[in-house]
């Protein structure tokens, strides 16, 4: 098991948008694990061109562990904004999670210990009841019809909390500039996937932004990723970060 090597070198990449209230708690709790933990560890903060006060609060955190902030000029979304803190990523592993604590730093070390030689993705299976019954029912059928449409690739109740190889990662940064569904290049560039089932918080906000329309617009956007050949060239790439993204801002 990946436990097993020493040190554990891990990036966690962030996205950031109206996440002011929850940063500085995410980030201590991050500490405290990674410090336990004996990582040697980074945070990758994307900010999604945050209209509240998250960039303030990102300038302010403590340097322990340590962060990094990278700006987006213009909203691009939560999965380009992974996507591309994941191509600035310096380490071998690379969680992803979401700001506003429903993913819980804790659970990290158990998606450590399932990443087995075999294994490029290990998922985090939402389990628990994280937001309402109709919001739940809409996540379901949504999730049920990624796992279908990738020939079951995607393990059930699989989001975008989730641990990976970032040299398994590769393919998928040529799509950047299209705005990609990050789980659809993962179904089409056939990773190899486990899931873990892990227990979702509830959002502190008492809010989600994953309205039913929401979830449409992620449907389409999944499969317009699986199926789409869309790419762009190395080149064209780099240009597309030097407009759109700003480190150290």
């Amino acid at each position: 098991m990946i436990k097993d090597i020493e040190p554990v070198r891990i990036s966690i990449v962030v996205p950031v948008y109206r996440s002011a209230g929850t940063l500085r708690e995410l980030h201590e709790r991050v500490g405290r694990v990674a410090a336990s933990e004996k990582w040697d560890c980074e945070i990758i903060y994307v900010n999604d061109a945050s209209p509240d006060r998250s960039l303030d609060v990102l300038n302010q955190l403590p340097g322990v562990p340590a962060a990094r902030t990278v700006c987006f000029r213009y909203n691009q979304g939560q999965s380009t904004a992974l996507l591309t803190g994941i191509w600035m990523a310096k380490h071998p592993l690379v969680v992803t999670m979401d700001a506003d604590l429903q993913d819980e730093p804790e659970q990290i070390p158990a998606l450590l210990s399932a990443l087995a030689p075999e294994s490029d993705v290990i998922f985090a299976a939402r389990a628990g009841y994280y937001e309402s019954g109709s919001r739940l029912v809409s996540s379901f059928l949504f999730k049920y019809l990624v796992t279908l449409a990738s020939a079951g690739r995607i393990p059930a109740k699989a989001g975008l909390f989730m641990l990976a190889r970032r040299e398994a990662l590769l393919p998928l940064f040529p799509h950047l500039p299209y705005r990609p569904y990050l789980i659809g290049l993962i179904a089409r560039y056939r990773l190899r996937c486990r899931a873990l089932p892990v227990r979702r918080a509830p959002n502190q906000a008492g809010e989600t932004s994953y309205t039913l329309r929401k979830r449409l617009e992620v449907a389409g956007r999944f499969f317009a990723t699986l199926f789409s050949s869309r790419q762009s060239s190395e080149r064209a790439l780099r240009i597309w970060l030097e407009r759109n993204v700003k480190e150290g801002c």
